[in-house]
């Protein structure tokens, strides 16, 4: 049996006859597939297990290279079992659904898009990517029973978006999934995982988030209570089986070295279960902070809109203070004028010295005695004048007309 570090995708412990463990928790490329492949291989030519466990948490990549994975998991003569442990996407969905029976975790997520070319950041559609949309279409047809119309539809997702993202509960309700075939998992794992995810469809963040939470395979699942540190509870063929799960051989595989290994387990649990205490606490103190900063946020915005309403306010006010004071002004000097006590071309200069200071221009003028307004005295005596004018004339033609018809006289009026 070989040892877990030798390889980069198989994980756990495996036998002949026993079942594998690999995971293919990346991204689908040429490099990163010719190594899963060469792995994959190496499981089905040397080890020959009872069945191959397929463990996916990748965003997708290249739909050839995807093809080989597909193709392997196929055509593999040992049953396999693939299972979505956190997120299926694009060409990940299409290696997931390889499998002999597919399985997925209660939180994970499974996407299905139209494949297209990444020119400098530019989605593009072209030939091969019609060639390659018929290609997918067909696999996810038959391998799960739907219409074209069905795949279709999913393929394209609704109106603005990339695909369409299905949970466990709505990949099972379109048939992708049966209920049995669906892993149930602590329901503070689902409620982590859902608030992180909570209205993002962003395929880096989920893939981050992800990256976080989808769960490390352990090295084997073994229940303590079935072994204890007494040997004759234990026949050698227990001790010989136990001991391949921890990758124990020769001298080693000794139920002392079983119990270590054990303790060692539980001891990281505890541990890890202290880390994971610790995180909720920052947690839950960064959502507080959080909190509190959204309400700062609140206030400086309100206090902001406040400012600006005064600041709004306080402008109207000294523009109507400005122009009753331009008023008072005016006022003061027109009638300064209009009692002759400055002329009309020194007005300016009093405005100005009103409007440095209003008080000592009040005072100023106040001082200066009034005159009588010359221009509107001789006015009024050429008015007079030309009036008085105007009534001798009127007298000396009514005396010639009496001269010649009679102070007496009466126009005759026709009867």
């Amino acid at each position: 049996m070989a040892k877990n570090k030798e390889f980069k995708f198989i994980k756990g412990a495996y036998c002949a006859g026993a079942p594998a463990d690999i995971c293919y928790y990346t991204d689908v490329d040429y490099w990163r597939v010719q190594e899963f492949l060469w792995e994959f291989d190496y499981l089905v030519n040397y080890v020959n297990p009872s069945v191959i466990r397929i463990h996916i948490n990748s965003v997708g990549g290249s739909v050839i290279e995807g093809m080989s994975v597909f193709s392997k998991i196929m055509d593999c003569k040992i049953r396999t079992e693939c299972i979505n442990d956190a997120l299926a996407a694009s060409m990940g969905s299409i290696i997931w659904a390889a499998g002999d029976e597919l399985f997925m975790k209660d939180y994970a997520l499974l996407m299905i898009h139209n494949p297209f070319c990444d020119a400098n950041g530019e989605k593009q559609y072209n030939q091969a990517t019609e060639a390659f949309t018929q290609q997918l279409k067909t696999i996810y047809v038959k391998r799960f029973g739907l219409s074209e119309e069905e795949v279709e539809n999913i393929m394209n997702g609704k109106e603005g978006e990339d695909g369409t993202f299905l949970t466990a509960a709505q990949a099972l309700e379109k048939g992708f999934v049966d209920a049995e075939h669906i892993i149930e998992t602590p329901k503070a794992v689902k409620d982590q995982i859902q608030a992180a995810l909570k209205n993002t469809k962003d395929i880096g963040q989920i893939k981050a988030i992800y990256g976080l939470v989808a769960p490390t395979l352990p090295s084997t699942t073994i229940n303590e209570q079935n072994i204890t540190s007494n040997s004759n509870t234990m026949d050698k063929t227990e001790i010989t089986v136990f001991a391949a799960l921890f990758g124990l051989t020769g001298e080693k595989a000794t139920v002392e070295s079983i119990s270590a290994k054990i303790n060692e387990l539980k001891a990281k649990a505890e541990k890890a279960e202290a880390i994971q205490k610790a995180l909720d606490e920052k947690t839950a103190q960064l959502a507080t902070a959080n909190a509190e900063l959204t309400g700062a946020k609140t206030s400086i915005s309100n206090l902001t809109a406040d400012l600006t309403k005064a600041k709004g306010a306080l402008k109207v006010y000294q523009e109507a203070e400005a122009k009753a004071q331009e008023d008072k002004i005016n006022a003061l000097v027109d009638k300064a004028i209009k009692d002759c006590k400055i002329s009309k071309d020194d007005r300016e200069d009093y405005v100005k010295m009103a409007q440095s200071d209003f008080a000592l221009a009040e005072r100023i003028l106040a001082k200066i005695p009034a005159r009588d307004n010359l221009g509107q005295i001789i006015s009024q005596a050429n008015q007079d004048t030309a009036k008085d004018g105007l009534q001798t004339e009127e007298q000396k033609v009514q005396a010639k007309v009496e001269d010649v018809v009679g102070k007496d006289f009466k126009f005759k009026t026709l009867d």
